[in-house]
């Protein structure tokens, strides 16, 4: 699930996009300073607090604490199982917009391939 998250008060630009993956009881999540685009560039990416299994069911939502309004923008699931241990760094098979895709968060940041045939 990707969020856009507008007027957050910590956030320079007044937007950046939550990643959420779903883990058992939460998501972990990560903030993407940009929208991934399919086989572009890497986009800065920082791990946060997990959030609430009910984001993944949210259209639009005001954020808690006057901490903006969140937009979900994209959504997916996963094409293998999560891996078990819990790291900022992943490297998944998701189906994304109807096609399968990797998508890879590493020390470079987060960024969506397209499968080659």
């Amino acid at each position: 699930m990707l969020l856009r998250h507008i007027g957050s008060p910590d956030d320079i630009k007044g937007v950046h996009f939550d990643l959420l993956l779903e883990d058992k009881d939460f998501c972990r999540t990560w903030r993407l300073t940009d929208l991934p685009l399919m086989d572009g560039p890497y986009v800065g990416s920082v791990y946060i607090a997990p959030h609430k299994l009910y984001w993944l069911d949210i259209e639009e939502k005001i954020v808690s604490g006057n901490r903006g309004v969140a937009k979900r923008i994209k959504q997916g699931i996963f094409v293998e199982s999560f891996p078990s241990v819990e790291s900022s760094f992943i490297n998944l098979s998701l189906i994304w917009d109807k096609l399968e895709v990797d998508l890879v968060i590493d020390k470079n940041g987060c960024r969506i391939f397209s499968k080659k045939k």
